[in-house]
């Protein structure tokens, strides 16, 4: 098997930051939750917002998974020198 350099890429969070459309989002569905007088709104709410959640990390879970089979089929290709 040939030997390869691992290459370690530092993770820092400042390097993300919310898009506009994710503070509109934020804003929009914090006021509406700040409104709320209704038990069952609350709840009807914060299933809206689990969905919304799991949909997120499941598109994120797919690209990452996407990503990590494109670096391992390119680092099993071999060219020719």
């Amino acid at each position: 098997m040939p030997k390869f350099d691992v290459i370690e890429i530092p993770f820092e969070g400042g390097e993300f930051e919310q898009s506009l459309e994710d503070q509109f989002l934020l804003a929009k569905i914090k006021q509406e939750l700040e409104g709320v007088t209704s038990l069952e709104v609350m709840k009807q709410g914060a299933i809206k917002l689990l969905e919304l959640a799991v949909m997120r990390q499941t598109y994120i879970r797919g690209l990452v998974k996407r990503l990590a089979e494109f670096e391992c089929n390119a680092i099993r290709t071999r060219y020719e020198e």
